[in-house]
């Protein structure tokens, strides 16, 4: 495995805690997109409605997140993927 830890040192103080899309949390064991799931949520609460039909096309999405926590230990940006996953499915659910 990979340490990606350095990154963390290059990372910019307003960039702690969000989703950058950069994938360092993949491989993801249940096989979601978690960098793209991130991506369609931000453009779709950003009032992009053509996002919700993207995420909504994906093969697998946020509500099937088994809340393993490899992406959050993985995540250079210190991002709580597992808690996001569960943000990301109560919006959609309501889209």
């Amino acid at each position: 495995m990979k340490d990606y830890s350095v990154i963390g040192t290059l990372v910019p103080k307003e960039a702690e805690g969000s989703c950058v899309y950069c994938n360092h949390c993949h491989p993801c064991p249940a096989g979601l997109d978690i960098a793209l799931i991130n991506k369609y949520y931000d453009l779709a609460k950003a009032g992009d409605s053509m996002a919700v039909g993207h995420y909504q096309k994906l093969e697998k999405n946020a509500s099937d997140c088994i809340r393993c926590g490899h992406c959050n230990r993985r995540c250079p940006f210190h991002v709580d993927q597992m808690s996001r996953m569960q943000e990301i499915d109560a919006y959609f659910q309501q889209a």
